[in-house]
């Protein structure tokens, strides 16, 4: 199975600066380049970002493979071009890694993109980590892009209301990105601080 995944439109600097490190080891052609960061930071965005770039004038630009399938793949020995990008890398298992980092072939290059247990499962394995090239880190949000991107969608809201959101959410993107998406409030009256508590605790039993 191949998936794929929608271009995204705007990156956070912290996501830019990831796919710029991307860009700056695909200059080489062969070896691991780990992409990580804490679930919802925007790995897999930028991963997208980079499949975008590197598959311009394909129709659907280049695949970003599941674990499974390129495992499948390799063992298969199927076409697989000559740098490839995995997601989710992190649940592999010790043996699939290995797999993709050394029979994928020493001149191919390998995106893999997971969270941070993908540099602990990698770190331990001599089988791969001699091969891995570079570290991109896509951290939280620092509270300037929060900052940016509560603006952008709700106006001029105050340094308080920033601030609730930045320490509700974490700085993780996806979760400030739900959070803005129902920060809604009657018209006329003007979204507060304890507006999005609401919010947040409402996700929250959601989520449970």
């Amino acid at each position: 199975m191949v998936v794929t995944r929608s271009v995204p439109v705007i990156l956070t600097p912290a996501q830019e600066a990831a796919l710029g490190r991307l860009r700056f080891a695909l200059e080489k052609p062969a070896g691991v380049v780990l992409l990580c960061g804490p679930a919802g930071v925007g790995t897999s965005v930028v991963l997208a970002s980079l499949a975008a770039e590197l598959g311009a004038g394909q129709p659907a630009g280049l695949p970003i493979r599941s674990v499974a399938a390129l495992v499948d793949a390799i063992q298969r020995d199927l076409p697989i071009g000559d740098i490839f990008l995995v997601d989710d890398a992190h649940l592999a298992t010790p043996d699939d890694l290995a797999a993709i980092g050394t029979r994928g072939g020493s001149d191919r290059c390998v995106v893999l993109a997971g969270r941070g247990r993908l540099l602990t499962l990698v770190g331990r394995d001599s089988r791969i980590a001699p091969r891995v090239r570079l570290r991109a880190i896509v951290p939280p949000l620092t509270l300037a892009d929060t900052r940016r991107i509560v603006e952008s969608r709700l106006g001029d809201v105050g340094p308080e209301m920033v601030r609730t959101c930045h320490e509700i959410t974490a700085g993780i993107p996806a979760a400030l990105v739900r959070l803005l998406d129902l920060a809604t409030v009657p018209a006329g009256r003007r979204l507060t601080p304890a507006d999005i508590e609401t919010i947040h605790r409402r996700l929250d039993l959601q989520a449970v």
